[in-house]
């Protein structure tokens, strides 16, 4: 059988760059203006970056065995999760860290895994990055489902709704390093 698992609703697109307090004060001087300095790939190059769907109330989720929707729980997803906030960042020995990118671009990513021997919901495997240590808040992203430890056979991303770039922000990564060993 085919599983077919689809998230619709709002994604990030987030770098987080460590960088040097030169380019800490010229990021924070310019602002938003820094994104016009450098192409769109420049802050999404590198392994810092994280590219998910958000996990809101209203994100919806749908599962399709072949071909057919099934009822199906956002809570299932969430039961055998690895949360990460990375640690490229905090073992770098850099200063500071720059946040750039999106957050809110509405959207749907789908997964598929081919010739399924049985389906069991516990048996999806959820990668979610807690943005909370880094943007003060509660968002978290879906980065990756795997089912029964496998990657998708297939993965899609749809109907794209348009984006608009966050302000940069920029972090003391000492601060930010107290913050995750007393976690």
């Amino acid at each position: 059988m085919n599983v077919t698992l689809t998230i619709s609703g709002r994604s990030c697109d987030l770098a987080l760059h460590p960088v040097s307090p030169r380019t800490a004060l010229a990021i924070r001087a310019k602002g938003r203006k820094i994104y016009a300095e450098k192409y769109m790939d420049f802050w999404r190059r590198g392994n810092t970056r994280n590219f998910g769907m958000r996990i809101e109330a209203d994100t919806r989720v749908q599962l399709f065995i072949d071909g057919s929707e099934q009822t199906f729980d956002m809570g299932a997803l969430l039961g055998n999760v690895s949360t990460s906030m990375s640690n490229l960042y905090l073992d770098s020995k850099a200063q500071y860290l720059a946040v750039m990118g999106f957050a809110e671009e509405v959207c749907s990513y789908t997964w598929t895994w081919n010739n399924v021997e049985s389906f069991d919901a516990a048996r999806f495997m959820t990668c979610i990055t807690d943005f909370g240590p880094v943007l003060g808040s509660t968002m978290r992203a879906i980065d990756e489902v795997r089912y029964d430890t496998l990657c998708a056979d297939d993965f899609a991303w749809g109907n794209p709704g348009g984006f608009t770039l966050i302000d940069p922000v920029v972090l003391d990564l000492d601060q930010l390093r107290r913050v995750a060993r007393a976690a």
